[in-house]
Order: C-alpha cells, then structure tokens, then sequence
C-alpha cells in the first residue's frame, strides 16, 4: 500500500463515519419517549418532537394550537 492509497482509505473512512455519527444525531433528536414520561418537562408549544408525539398533553396542543 502506498502513501495515496492509504490517504484514500482514511479519508472515506473519515467521511463514512462522520457521516454515520450525524445520521445518528439526527435520528436520535426526532425519536419520542414510548413509555409515557415527556423529555422536554410538557413545554409542547416549543418542542421539535410535537408532530410524532403521543402523549395526551401533545394531542391536545396539536387540537388547541
């Protein structure tokens, strides 16, 4: 292997796993907690999960607002 082989390799790796990492984040961010407690202490007008939430406060938000 040469010294630009090498570059290639590392640098798609790199890329890949940054890559993977926002993916991640971003996956993360838009999940909503299945077990009934809300992460955002029932702030619904302002938080970015309101749209996929199911708790009753949040349905009530999405009916009022």
């Amino acid at each position: 292997m040469n010294r630009r082989n090498f570059i290639e390799k590392t640098g798609r790796g790199i890329l890949l796993g940054g890559l993977a990492m926002v993916t991640g984040v971003l996956v993360s961010r838009r999940q909503v907690v299945r077990d009934r407690q809300c992460s955002a202490n029932f702030q619904c007008k302002n938080c970015r999960k309101l749209s996929k939430c199911q708790l009753a406060e949040a349905e009530m938000e999405r009916k009022d607002g």
